[in-house]
């Protein structure tokens, strides 16, 4: 289990749990438990399109900026987490792109709260609820099926990688920073 606080906003923190092999057989019921945690914005996603910790880092402080600002696109700082980690605009392709089936095996689980004791709460919630194995590699990258993945999820071409690489850079790497990129083209063309 994997808790961040974010430093540059004040006192959030952000929890991801990855967990291989859960159960999830409605994602909607799911969800509704897992958010009846007081405190806590929870989101379900697909692990196989998040593009390591960063990624999560990243989209969580953007949407916090947003929400609590002038950029808000939604209702609540769950959605608004999803739709920066997805690098869309709109919530039902947002939904899309993360959002968990009842298929789901690898799945990983992330919240934001101003409380530490609440997300602690939460991951004993999870625990019981979803099951599985705890995966803390789960958000990375880490496997060419899982890289290719990404790059299709988010347009990431061949050709932009090896355009942008930095000496000595992975692709992993780079088509992490790519996929953050997007997050961040979010707030630059409202």
């Amino acid at each position: 289990m994997s808790r961040v606080l974010i430093e540059a906003l004040e006192h959030i923190y952000l929890l991801s749990m990855g967990f291989d092999g859960g159960r999830v057989s409605d994602p909607e019921e799911t969800l509704r438990r897992l958010r009846s945690v007081p405190e806590v914005e929870v989101q379900l996603l697909k692990a196989d399109f998040v593009a390591g910790k960063e990624h999560l880092q990243f989209a969580a402080r953007n949407a916090l900026v947003s929400f609590y600002g002038k950029g808000r696109r939604s209702k609540s700082l769950a959605v608004e987490y999803l739709l920066y980690l997805s690098c869309q605009r709109q919530i039902s392709k947002a939904i899309r792109l993360l959002g968990i089936r009842a298929s789901e095996r690898r799945v990983l689980l992330v919240a934001l709260s101003g409380s530490n004791e609440a997300l602690q709460k939460l991951e004993q919630a999870a625990l019981s609820i979803i099951g599985g194995s705890i995966d803390e590699d789960l958000a990375e990258i880490g496997s060419e099926l899982k890289l290719k993945k990404i790059q299709n999820a988010y347009g990431v071409t061949k050709r932009e990688i090896e355009a942008t690489r930095f000496p000595g850079e992975s692709e992993d790497d780079v088509v992490k920073r790519l996929v953050i990129e997007r997050s961040a083209l979010l707030d630059l063309s409202d």
